[in-house]
């Protein structure tokens, strides 16, 4: 029998819920479902969650002009930060882009619980 719906909306919370950190980094190793960091963090950022179905969530996070960096971006790494521990919940190879402070970045990723 499949999840319910009600489940399925309960998990998407949850994870919307404890999502507080979104970390893009500089490896542009293939990312796997075992990843339990980014593997070179570049910043920190503090994301925006939203539901957008029963099964899926967006989260947001933005890299003002302000910031630079020397190599590449091409990494997303998303997780919980705790007091005492580190959750991962994904993390997402990506297109490699550099960031100067002539541009400003607005990184999307959809999570969907099937």
């Amino acid at each position: 029998m499949p999840v319910s719906n009600h489940v399925r909306r309960l998990l998407i919370d949850t994870i919307a819920n404890n999502i507080n950190e979104m970390v893009v980094g500089f490896d542009g190793s293939p990312a796997t479902k075992s990843d339990g960091a980014a593997g070179r963090p570049a910043q920190i950022i503090n994301p925006t969650t939203r539901i957008v179905s029963d099964s899926a969530l967006l989260v947001e996070g933005f890299i003002p002009a302000t910031e630079s960096f020397n190599e590449n971006l091409q990494e997303v790494f998303i997780q919980f930060r705790g007091a005492l521990s580190t959750i991962p919940i994904a993390r997402h190879t990506i297109a490699s882009f550099n960031k100067t402070t002539s541009n400003e970045i607005r990184i999307q990723i959809l999570i969907e619980v099937k």
